[in-house]
């Protein structure tokens, strides 16, 4: 039978001097509940030791040093108590399973969620909010600055969220709501747009062409495409396709209304200034890979952007 690890007096000064150890005695540790929280947010990524080891190793522990007991401990108390608390919550050691949700009406009345035929999402503004600050602050914390306890929103919604925002490349699949698919049918620069189906047109491609070495959601966002509401595999469709766009193979134009066309171009032309001032300050920086005609070239694009 395995005994209980045991500190040692010197594992003990080694351990009390980390930020992120809030008691250590001789037969027992425990970690700060900002840590923890940092823990749970990598575990709950694939609900594994091995997560925990990793972000352990990643601060300074030593995991020989900590030992196998209380890191599987932890993960034993994130399966069975979910996000951790500090304690004075009411539903601090009760399963995730038995934990009382919140109900339809209230999450709408949050805020942050909207009814969707016969079930509730986040709004579209809750979801580009967090993925901007997204992973440098957690869901479950933006969902705390709302007053709203993680637990009792629901581990199913949350993992879903995190899932669009950082999950696996494969994952395709759109859910837009009604009102979303008219937003975007409505968008000269979509092809077609339904509840589970988004594609551009080739005047997007060849007009964002330009852009393609700017992050995906800035060169969506010149066309007035909120890139949080797109998952993971459609991102990296898009900047593919992008990459490999052939502006010249592009014989007709496809038509675009002159109203939102004007709108395009303004961001297209603050797209462009940033784009110029990156080059003069790579110039600036002897950078050999820059040359003065790229410079020139894009001065020329400013000009007829202006024009238009």
């Amino acid at each position: 039978m395995s005994q209980i690890k045991r500190y040692t007096k010197d594992e003990i000064d080694v351990l009390s001097k980390s930020p992120y150890v809030k008691n250590i005695r001789e037969n027992r540790l425990t970690f700060t509940y900002e840590f923890r929280c940092i823990l749970y947010d990598e575990w709950i990524k694939s609900r594994s030791v091995v997560s925990i080891r990793k972000v352990l190793k990643l601060y300074g522990f030593d995991c020989n040093m900590l030992g196998w007991r209380i890191i599987n401990t932890i993960h034993y108390i994130f399966n069975r108590d979910g996000r951790p608390t500090r304690g004075k919550n009411k539903t601090f050691g009760i399963p995730n399973s038995m934990v009382e949700r919140y109900d339809d009406e209230f999450l709408i009345d949050s805020g942050i969620f909207k009814r969707f035929g016969k079930r509730i999402r986040f709004t579209s503004e809750f979801i580009d909010k967090v993925y901007k600050e997204y992973p440098e602050v957690s869901i479950e914390s933006q969902l705390e600055s709302y007053g709203l306890i993680p637990e009792r929103v629901g581990y199913y919604r949350i993992h879903k969220l995190k899932k669009k925002f950082d999950g696996d490349c494969l994952n395709t699949k759109i859910d837009f709501d009604l009102e979303m698919v008219n937003q975007y049918s409505s968008n000269p620069y979509v092809q077609r747009c339904t509840s589970t189906q988004f594609l551009l047109n080739n005047s997007f491609y060849n007009e964002a062409y330009r852009f393609k070495d700017f992050p995906i959601d800035e060169v969506l966002g010149i066309f007035e495409i909120n890139g949080s509401d797109l998952p993971v595999g459609v991102h990296n469709r898009i900047q593919y396709k992008l990459n490999n766009w052939n502006v010249e193979s592009l014989s007709v134009s496809d038509e675009i209304d002159s109203d939102f066309k004007l709108r395009v171009q303004y961001n297209k032309m603050r797209a462009l200034e940033k784009m110029s001032l990156m080059h003069f300050n790579r110039l600036r920086n002897n950078d050999a890979s820059i040359f003065i005609g790229q410079v020139k070239h894009l001065e020329f694009d400013l000009i007829r952007n202006q024009s238009h």
